[in-house]
């Protein structure tokens, strides 16, 4: 599982850490497209929305669930985060995992996070992460992480 993964990630001492390597291979809008290698291999893709905290991620690996990473907030294991899209709010619980808050996204939560356009908001444990999508949607962020993923992944 993905989340496995950046938990490992997370956890590891400094110079297991030296093995995972972020490239970006592209941008759409204000959003660069990064792909991960870990150890040397092929592991993932993300969408990286600048901003506060490290900025808002959305990941994707073939096979896989989307996971979405907000700056993490407090010292609880489990947060509760909120994010507001014109086809509702999603409320959902994620993961503390390093300086990063971790959520599994189901179907019907990614889709409601595709539809973000413009400016946005993430509401981790109350405090509120302002992030701003530039001649982009999220779905064209969505699509172009899931591109970089297959295209990678052999």
């Amino acid at each position: 599982m993905l989340a496995a993964a950046l938990l490992s990630c997370a956890l590891m001492a400094p110079t297991a850490q030296a093995q995972r390597r972020d490239e970006k291979v592209g941008r759409v809008g204000n959003v660069d497209i990064l792909r991960v290698w870990e150890g040397g291999r092929f592991d993932r893709c993300f969408g990286l929305v600048p901003g506060l905290g490290g900025g808002f991620r959305v990941f994707w690996n073939v096979g896989r669930n989307y996971i979405i990473t907000a700056p993490a907030v407090g010292t609880r294991q489990a947060v509760a985060v909120v994010v507001t899209t014109p086809r509702g709010m999603v409320q959902t619980r994620g993961r503390l995992i390093g300086e990063r808050s971790v959520i599994e996204l189901n179907n019907q939560e990614a889709q409601q996070i595709m539809s973000l356009r413009g400016r946005f908001e993430v509401d981790v444990q109350g405090t509120i992460f302002p992030y701003q999508l530039q001649g982009v949607t999220m779905e064209q962020v969505f699509v172009a992480v899931e591109n970089c993923a297959h295209r990678n992944a052999r």
